[in-house]
């Protein structure tokens, strides 16, 4: 009985779980930097998001890989069995993905939908800053590379474990600056136009259901009873319908209403006792009185303080606003074009707290990837290992 069987499958299925968590978290990562970077941000911003909700992503980074890879793998394999160079079959592939996974990414990031993998308004504006492009490519030429080796040396090589553990920290530092390299190119052509957008059309406005009508025309008259021909009996002969002369008849014109003011009636005792009549108080023979200027009060009214500030009756802060309110209305913070497309910024985000732990965390799940599969390499029993 051979016992590598029971090792080996185990460490297969270890192998698969290993593997699908360590991409699914450098899927995360990679799009975390992409986007943050793509956004105009100087540091990316790390969340913290749970596995399930990043199910999806090692899928759809896959799909815009295996759509130029999986013909160029064909090809590569084809020509290195036919020239006998067994580094044709992982070059090639490794260029095309290069050459050709930028555009599928950044039409991604452009169209209605994520998984749109090429659009023609990528092109035009690739187009419109030739020298930022060509110097992507000369960029990503180098990382690309060390990518392709470092993932052969972590997860495609037999044995030497010295290769797996330089191979893993070296695949996630690549990922890592290749997403920071494409967001920043992502982020330029954002100031770029859309030549292939046309010009939205004007409306027509929309046509009256009812024609105007003219004061010279005639009004239309209701139809009288006389006016349909005559019904000719046997007995009585024709028969006209008695004629009611409706135009005869004006309508009755509405009266107008007009609204008038009146004064307050006096207020209704309703109910109150009527007091018994007092007699007329008996009339002096003095005279009414006379008022001067004397009986007038010569003293000034006294003005107060107001009790209340004006500026106390709403907050200080709409009076006086704060900076960041100040800067929310001018905008400052809104993304600029840069001068420099390619400068020290696109390395400054390796310092960051968030980008160490992410390093760390993904080489430690591909380690544990990686050492799966060697496992499984190694005790499988088709391939005859000891």
């Amino acid at each position: 009985m051979d016992l590598r069987a029971l090792i080996f499958v185990p460490a297969l299925a270890g192998a698969a779980v290993f593997a699908f968590v360590y991409f699914t978290f450098a899927a995360h990562y990679y799009l975390t930097i992409l986007e943050s970077t793509g956004s105009g941000a100087r540091e990316v911003t790390w969340l913290r998001e749970s596995i399930t909700d990043n199910f999806w992503k090692p899928f759809y980074l896959a799909w815009l890989l295996v759509l130029w890879m999986g013909p160029a793998y064909v090809v590569g394999r084809t020509l290195a069995g036919s020239t006998g160079a067994a580094w044709v079959g992982f070059a090639v592939p490794v260029l095309t993905a290069w050459l050709l996974y930028p555009v599928s990414q950044l039409s991604s990031l452009s169209a209605s939908s994520v998984w749109t993998p090429l659009t023609l308004q990528v092109f035009t504006r690739l187009a419109q800053k030739p020298g930022v492009t060509v110097a992507f490519l000369v960029l990503t030429l180098p990382v690309f590379a060390l990518g392709g080796i470092a993932f052969r040396w972590a997860f495609l090589t037999e044995g030497e474990w010295h290769l797996l553990f330089t191979g893993v920290p070296l695949l996630a530092f690549a990922g890592f600056l290749y997403a920071r390299l494409l967001g920043r190119l992502a982020f330029v052509l954002m100031f770029t136009k859309d030549l292939l957008k046309g010009k939205k059309k004007k409306k027509p406005k929309p046509m009256d259901a009812t024609p105007p009508t003219s004061t010279n025309e005639p009004a239309h008259l209701p139809v009288e009873v006389s006016d349909p021909t005559p019904i000719m009996t046997p007995l009585d002969g024709e028969i006209v319908g008695y004629n009611v002369l409706i135009a005869d008849d004006p309508p009755v014109p509405k009266k107008r209403v007009k609204a008038e003011v009146i004064e307050d009636d006096p207020p209704e005792l309703g109910s109150a006792p009527i007091s018994p009549r007092k007699p007329a108080p008996a009339t002096s023979s003095r005279g009414a009185r006379t008022w001067t200027d004397e009986d007038d009060d010569a003293t000034p009214y006294n003005v107060n303080a107001p009790e209340a500030v004006p500026e106390e009756c709403a907050p200080k802060r709409v009076f006086k606003p704060k900076a960041e309110d100040l800067a929310l209305l001018d905008r400052r913070d809104a993304p600029k074009a840069p001068k420099q497309v390619w400068s020290a910024e696109v390395v400054v985000f390796f310092v960051q707290p968030g980008t160490i732990s992410a390093l760390m965390t993904l080489s430690l799940l591909g380690a544990l990837a990686g050492a799966m599969v060697r496992v499984a390499r190694q005790f499988n029993p088709a391939a005859g290992g000891e």
